[in-house]
């Protein structure tokens, strides 16, 4: 007869099992400790203007129209008496979705540079915590970090804390379920601009895609937006020998942020003369530099293909 062997569950990082409730070790009593430090608090700089970004269109368009709603808010109100059905005036809830290296995060950067704020950008390693009651505690810390010092909040990332809630069958299905009620009760008091972004958005909770206001679709750039971003990552043309439209051919399918590496990396690879006179990037770097990126990419996909877990009974 096959055996069988206990189905195999992955569980969220927060998730506190029943053993972890059970333990008063495990967990701080002390509601009187003041909120942690959850998230590092970054100063945007000049070159994280949103109009130095190379998006696609629509993009850039979505982005600014979430911020000018926000610029035109007194207007809103005196025409349309947006306060009736809206009254938070400062509240933007903004989820940026797509692969990785599409320019989310530095986007993210780009709004508060606009709006004049720091981001306060969320740290998992300090919110998460499997012991019952801290990750919903941290959260709120992240929150309230973002109102004192009038930040943009950020959850970079952010499928973890953002995922489905899970079934009451479930022994970790308390922890789990307080924190993502945790978090969404707080976006809706939060009146102030929050950025969420993933590269799962279907992992999302469906009741977090109503507190959001515009969720916009970051994707892999075209050709042109590649060329513009090999002159954009090579800043010093006289000294790079390479055809730009023929480099945008070959990485057809990278990221905005493959092409920044392979434009570094080549820079490196360029600058190994003893005299910096000498230094300078070739088609033949920049072309070597894409086929190691492609090589990577190609080597992740066929580990990742090979080691996806079987969940549920296994045959004998």
């Amino acid at each position: 007869m096959p055996t069988r062997t206990a189905p195999e569950i992955e569980l969220p990082p927060d998730a506190a099992t029943a053993d972890d409730h059970r333990n008063p070790r495990r967990r701080r009593r002390n509601e009187e400790e003041p909120f942690p430090d959850v998230g590092l608090l970054l100063q945007p700089e000049p070159r994280h203007e949103l109009d130095k970004m190379i998006l696609h269109a629509e993009v850039k368009t979505d982005i600014l129209a979430g911020l000018r709603a926000l610029e035109i808010r007194a207007d809103l109100d005196r025409i349309w008496n947006l306060s009736a059905i809206q009254p938070q005036e400062g509240k933007c809830i903004l989820n940026f979705y797509g692969p990785p290296g599409t320019g989310k995060t530095r986007a993210a950067l780009g709004i508060a540079l606009r709006l004049g704020k720091p981001l306060y950008q969320v740290d998992y390693s300090a919110v998460i915590s499997k012991y019952l009651g801290d990750t919903a505690k941290h959260i709120k810390a992240a929150f309230a970090a973002a109102r004192e010092h009038d930040a943009v909040l950020f959850f970079d990332e952010a499928d973890s804390l953002l995922s489905k809630r899970v079934s009451t069958g479930e022994s970790c299905s308390t922890s789990i379920n307080q924190n993502r009620n945790c978090l969404m009760q707080e976006l809706d008091r939060f009146d102030g601009v929050v950025i969420v972004t993933t590269n799962l958005f279907e992992n999302y909770d469906p009741a977090l895609l109503r507190r959001i206001q515009r969720h916009i679709k970051f994707r892999i750039p075209d050709a042109s937006m590649r060329r513009e971003l090999f002159a954009l990552h090579l800043p010093n043309p006289d000294r790079v020998q390479a055809d730009y439209a023929v480099l945008a051919e070959l990485s057809r399918g990278l990221s905005g942020g493959d092409i920044l590496n392979v434009c570094v990396n080549a820079i490196h690879a360029g600058s190994t003369d003893a005299d910096p006179e000498q230094w300078q990037v070739t088609q033949e770097l920049l072309e070597r530099e894409i086929r190691k990126v492609r090589k990577a990419k190609a080597e992740h996909a066929g580990e990742k293909g090979k080691n996806r877990r079987m969940i549920g009974f296994q045959p004998s």
